[in-house]
C-alpha cells in the first residue's frame, strides 16, 4: 500500500487511512514498516524507513506518534550494501533490473581490495531460468556499475518469479567467490517484498533502493 504523492513540500500532510487484518494473537509478532521515498519524473528512490512493533502499542485507542526514520545511507551492514532499481513495462512484458552501485563490501580471506562484478539471475519456483552479469570494476571497494538487465517476464508469471543479485569478486585463477546476495520477489520478506511491490504499484517507472547483502 502507499500514499499519495506529495509534490515540492519537505513537511508532507497526508492524512489517509490504511487497513490490515490481523488476528489478536498474531499481534505480538507484527510490526508496520514504513518506507519515504523521494519521487522524480523518472525513478523513486528510498531516503528512510522506520519500523513500529504492535506489541508496542495500545489498540484498544487511537494511536498517534512520531517516530524517526533510519537513514538508509548511513546503516553499516556485515557483507556490505548494493543499490539497484527494479522496473516492469507490461506493454512489452519486460523487467528491467539496473544495477546502479554497491558499498562497503567485505572481501574474502579480509583482503583489502578485489575485483567486484554483479549476478543476476532470474528465478521462478526456485529455479534458475535465465542469468545475466555486469561489468568487472578493478580494485573498487565501492564500485558504480549503473548497468540494465532486461528479463522478458509475461504479466501472468511476475507473481511466480524472483530476482537474485550476487556480488562477486572475480580472481586471477578464474574463481568467483561470493560476497553476499540479495533475493526480491512477491515470495520474499522485509524490505525485498516492499521494494518489488513498490514496482507492481508503479509500473513503468524505475524503483531505486538500498539492501544489505547476506550469505
Amino acid at each position: 500500500m502507499q500514499t499519495r504523492i506529495q509534490k515540492r513540500t519537505n513537511n508532507p500532510i497526508y492524512k489517509e487511512r490504511f487497513l490490515f487484518g490481523v488476528e489478536p494473537h498474531e499481534l505480538v509478532k507484527r510490526s508496520v514498516l514504513f518506507y519515504i521515498y523521494a519521487s522524480d519524473k523518472y525513478t523513486n528512490t528510498l531516503i528512510g524507513e522506520t519500523e513500529v512493533k504492535l506489541v508496542d502499542l495500545d489498540l484498544q485507542r487511537k494511536v498517534t506518534m512520531w517516530t524517526n526514520l533510519a537513514d538508509v545511507n548511513q546503516k553499516l551492514t556485515e557483507l556490505g550494501d548494493i543499490m539497484f532499481s527494479l522496473s516492469y513495462l507490461p506493454t512489452a512484458e519486460r523487467l528491467t533490473v539496473v544495477v546502479v552501485k554497491a558499498r562497503n563490501l567485505h572481501w574474502t580471506h579480509n583482503k583489502d581490495t578485489s575485483d567486484p562484478f554483479v549476478k543476476v539471475y532470474l528465478l521462478q519456483n526456485g529455479k534458475k531460468i535465465s542469468k545475466k552479469k555486469t561489468s568487472i570494476k578493478r580494485n573498487e571497494k565501492s564500485p558504480i556499475f549503473n548497468e540494465a538487465m532486461i528479463f522478458s517476464v509475461p504479466a501472468h508469471v511476475l507473481q511466480t518469479v524472483q530476482v537474485r543479485l550476487t556480488v562477486a569478486e572475480y580472481q586471477a585463477d578464474g574463481r568467483t567467490p561470493s560476497i553476499g546476495h540479495v533475493i526480491v520477489g512477491s515470495q520474499a520478506s522485509g524490505k525485498s517484498l516492499a521494494h518489488w511491490n513498490q514496482m507492481i504499484s508503479s509500473l513503468r517507472k524505475p524503483i531505486a533502493m538500498w539492501h544489505p547483502l547476506r550469505k
